[in-house]
């Protein structure tokens, strides 16, 4: 009986698992500049969530453009181009910030 409720739960697993990879998330992963973009989320979170600093365009740029990124391209074209790279209230303020069309 043990064995069974484990192979249920191992079951269970993989179906939630299988559900979340297809998932569609919006975000360009064959663009280089969002490699950036999911790179900063850290610096974006303690914008976006904590308001640490108030958010601007100018703060949320600064977190994906600094020295060894992976795509020279300004900070508030990478945003633009990859506004679905992050949690819901992350791709709002990037939405906000850096509307399309991109420059």
């Amino acid at each position: 009986m043990r064995y069974i409720a484990i192979l249920w739960r191992l079951c269970l697993l993989f179906a939630v698992a299988n559900a979340q990879g297809n998932a569609v998330d919006g975000c360009p992963k064959n663009e280089v500049a969002c490699h950036d973009v999911m790179n900063g989320s850290q610096c974006l979170a303690q914008i976006v969530n904590d308001n640490n600093p108030p958010i601007s365009a100018q703060a949320l740029a600064k977190c994906v453009q600094h020295e060894g990124t992976a795509s020279n391209l300004t900070g508030s074209t990478k945003l633009c181009r990859c506004p679905g790279c992050h949690t819901p209230a992350i791709n709002a303020a990037i939405s906000k910030y850096f509307p399309a069309p991109c420059s």
